[in-house]
């Protein structure tokens, strides 16, 4: 099996399309994320505005601009699409992507997520230089109530691991926000151990193998070695060729649940159309 090293083990993924308005709304706003972060930092509104001169006296303010502007779409590692469902929150998705530089190592993490029923959904990007956090920025959809929700941007910056600043803003749409100042709050921490382990399919992101689904196409059903009475993170990847592997797997599903599994995947669809994560290779994990 080959896996695509940067700074961890990286394995290229791919996942389910978003699906309903909510899911709509995270994937629209992502799309537009390398022009909201440009005009977050430097936007005519707020650029004279104390708190903007604040953040803007840090040297890491201005790599964040730098780095989304090298941002190269052919040099990106996808992680699967997770599911998890819960019994107070309905279903949690997360999905990863790093954004490689020209040496291989990641410069940029972005963190699709979903926190469940009428909690907040979004994405969380994390900005690296010398394999180290130099930034964060989270935006955000939060629900005040069952119909309406608010749009929350959060920025740290980062010196010597340590982070300096902190702020915030809000509004009732993401296509507002850059006529809202930012405010100081408490400096806030982020780690980069959940997304590193959806990176590199380690701790409760591991493939285990679960079962197949049976559709319009196949799927195989990957995820925690945890029976379906409890909460656990699932994902599903489509099959379309059927190799000796699956074909001893179909006739032996019992025999093989929960054994952990090595893979390899590729995106397909994508640009308005529907992404799905594809099996290309699959082998047992040496135990």
């Amino acid at each position: 099996m080959k896996n695509i090293k940067v700074f961890l083990f990286f394995i290229l993924l791919t996942g389910l399309t978003l699906s309903c308005d909510q899911k709509e709304k995270i994937a629209e706003a992502g799309e537009n994320n390398a022009i909201e972060t440009e005009e977050t930092l430097s936007s005519e509104e707020g650029e004279d505005h104390p708190n903007q001169v604040a953040f803007m006296q840090y040297p890491n303010a201005k790599k964040i601009m730098e780095i989304d502007e090298r941002v190269d779409p052919s040099r990106v590692v996808k992680s699967l699409r997770w599911e998890k469902q819960t019994k107070d929150h309905g279903s949690e998705f997360i999905q990863v992507s790093a954004f490689l530089n020209e040496d291989g190592f990641p410069m940029k993490i972005t963190e699709q997520f979903i926190d469940g029923n009428f909690r907040p959904q979004g994405e969380r990007n994390y900005y690296l230089e010398d394999q180290k956090l130099i930034a964060f920025i989270e935006l955000a959809d939060v629900w005040i109530d069952s119909n309406i929700t608010n749009y929350i941007e959060k920025r740290t910056l980062y010196n010597d691991d340590m982070p300096v600043i902190t702020q915030t803003r809000k509004a009732q749409d993401y296509t507002q926000i850059e006529f809202e100042n930012w405010k100081n709050i408490a400096t806030e921490h982020h780690s980069l151990e959940k997304v590193n382990k959806i990176l590199n399919g380690s701790g409760e992101f591991q493939t285990h193998f679960i079962s197949v689904i049976k559709a319009d196409n196949l799927f195989i059903l990957l995820g925690e070695n945890k029976p379906q009475n409890q909460e656990r993170y699932t994902t599903a990847l489509r099959i379309d060729e059927m190799t000796p592997f699956i074909e001893d797997l179909l006739n032996n599903l019992d025999k093989y649940k929960f054994r952990p599994v090595d893979i390899e995947f590729t995106v397909v669809g994508g640009s308005n159309e529907a992404e799905y994560r594809v099996l290309t290779d699959i082998a047992w994990k040496n135990k």
